[in-house]
């Protein structure tokens, strides 16, 4: 009897035993769940065109994304994302995996952020450049065109030949309207300028880009801007060419500051800085994000700018770089109006 009894009791602290670390363990599993969602890590992809060592295009949206990471804490991907049917899997692969901020870092990935941003509401598409607007998809505007123009002010008074060129990846319309601007900025300063325009077709062709270059040069250009991502180094491999020659020939960076690809060329480059990309991460992780063109200009603690290339700028009269400072602040203040032709007008 006795021994029947304290098996009984074993039994019921046994089974007590069992029920409490049955009950911590529901509460240690409620809290990690808990504590995983709260703590979820902030992830954001980058999908690119082209290489990051062109140094311009892709190079500054993988600036913009390595300061994400530095300044956010998020953890990031890249990818190249070539054509549409790759563009559209990549973005939803990176949907799929839990991204919450996805770049597609052109005016070509609207359509496919277009065919996978309905199925991931939770996902917020931004395209660098475009019109498209939808609830989980907006566009990057960068008013590249501002500082472009003071790079068509300093051509425009300086050409001894009154010849510009210019050379473009593809002929679309968000590179025509920099080029656009360009011409603006140098016929504000000297209408007698011409200002020829070349297509490389693609944005990789170098010996294309450096072709075309060389073909402006011979027809009397002395400043070259290309806009044509890799192509475009053969551009400063073009000038660095003619200036071996003895001829004075300059060229213009852009996106980036691009002074260290060709110290000897490159007078000045028009900028967009990293400061984009955080603010739109930012917009995103702290959940505030709006269906609307994100609009930035050289007004907004300069998220666009333009700098000179140190090594060049004494080549630049003091009159012109006092021009150039005036126009500048022209722009900032909203006094001077430059147009970005690609856009609809509610999107300006």
């Amino acid at each position: 009897m006795k021994h029947t009894s304290c098996k009984s009791g074993h039994g019921i602290v046994t089974h007590a035993l069992y029920l409490c670390f049955f009950a911590i363990g529901l509460i240690l599993i409620g809290n990690t769940d808990v504590s995983a969602k709260g703590h979820e890590k902030f992830k954001v992809a980058l999908l690119l065109p082209a290489s990051i060592t062109d140094g311009g295009w892709n190079a500054f949206a993988y600036d913009g994304l390595k300061a994400i990471e530095k300044e956010l804490g998020a953890k990031i991907s890249h990818i190249e994302s070539r054509t549409p049917t790759d563009q559209e899997a990549h973005f939803r692969d990176y949907a799929m995996d839990g991204y919450q901020l996805i770049f597609g870092h052109g005016f070509g990935y609207q359509d496919p952020a277009k065919q996978v941003a309905p199925d991931f509401p939770e996902t917020v598409f931004i395209t660098s450049t475009g019109n498209t607007v939808t609830d989980n998809i907006s566009p990057i505007v960068f008013a590249i065109e501002e500082p472009v123009y003071l790079l068509g002010v300093i051509a425009g008074s300086m050409s001894q030949t009154n010849k510009i060129g210019i050379v473009g990846g593809q002929n679309i319309s968000a590179i025509n309207s920099m080029f656009s601007a360009f011409e603006e900025g140098a016929k504000s300063v000297n209408p007698d300028v011409e200002v020829r325009r070349a297509y490389v077709g693609n944005w990789s062709d170098i010996g294309k880009g450096k072709e075309l270059a060389l073909a402006h040069i011979n027809e009397g250009c002395d400043f070259l801007f290309p806009v044509a991502d890799v192509a475009g180094l053969g551009v400063f491999q073009a000038v660095e060419a003619a200036q071996a020659e003895g001829k004075t020939v300059y060229a213009f960076g852009v996106y980036r500051d691009q002074s260290t690809l060709s110290p000897t060329t490159i007078v000045a480059s028009a900028i967009v800085t990293p400061k984009v990309f955080v603010t739109l991460a930012k917009v995103v992780m702290e959940q505030t994000f709006e269906p609307q063109p994100y609009r930035f200009t050289m007004a907004e603690d300069e998220a666009l700018t333009f700098v000179y290339n140190p090594v060049l700028k004494d080549k630049v009269p003091e009159a012109v770089q006092k021009l150039v400072a005036q126009v500048k602040a022209k722009i900032i203040a909203g006094k001077l109006k430059v147009s970005q032709t690609y856009l609809t007008e509610e999107h300006k």
